[in-house]
């Protein structure tokens, strides 16, 4: 279990959309290209670490075997995200949309993508981006959960294979075939 650190790490990495758009708002403003280049390396740096924590969680980290009573999809709240995300860009002269298209298409992508995704409207959208799902799940011992899996939960009553990355965050790793 990977617990602090991964914690700050997911919460860290859903930052890359905020500096993505504002590196994409300075390259609209047409300002030099060191003012925006810093903010889209960080945000791409972002990306990476979460897509590696995940690839060395699943790999690396020893599995336990849970079975799910019941689920939901937790999805559907990233576009409240996404516009508190975005809310800087609309309260600040500096930072405000001044009519540039590029600016205005890229957050317009990104919320279509975020809805499409989602299948409505959780917590980190990049971790959205490399396709994984948030799930409420409970186990046989009623204890709730928040599920993060690429594959999509369409059943109860299984036992699945997954690790541990805080006391109540785990990953999907594949079904154990236990019954």
């Amino acid at each position: 279990m990977l617990n602090r650190l991964a914690t700050f790490l997911l919460v860290s990495t859903s930052l890359a959309p905020v500096l993505g758009a504002v590196a994409v708002n300075q390259f609209a403003l047409r300002r030099s290209w060191y003012n925006w280049a810093s903010w889209l390396i960080v945000a791409v740096l972002l990306t990476a670490i979460c897509w590696l924590l995940l690839k060395y969680s699943t790999k690396s980290i020893q599995k336990d075997v849970f079975r799910i009573k019941e689920f939901e999809r937790n999805d559907k709240e990233i576009l409240a995200f996404l516009l508190a995300y975005l809310l800087p860009f609309l309260s600040s002269k500096d930072m405000a949309f001044t009519g540039e298209w590029i600016t205005g298409a890229y957050i317009i992508v990104i919320i279509f993508w975020v809805i499409a995704h989602a299948g409505a409207f959780h917590f980190n959208p990049v971790m959205g981006l490399l396709g994984y799902h948030f799930y409420a799940v409970k186990d046989g011992h009623d204890v709730s959960y928040l599920l993060i899996s690429k594959k999509h939960l369409n059943r109860t009553a299984v036992d699945i294979e997954a690790v541990k990355l805080a006391n109540d965050i785990y990953l999907y790793t594949g079904d154990a075939n236990v019954h």
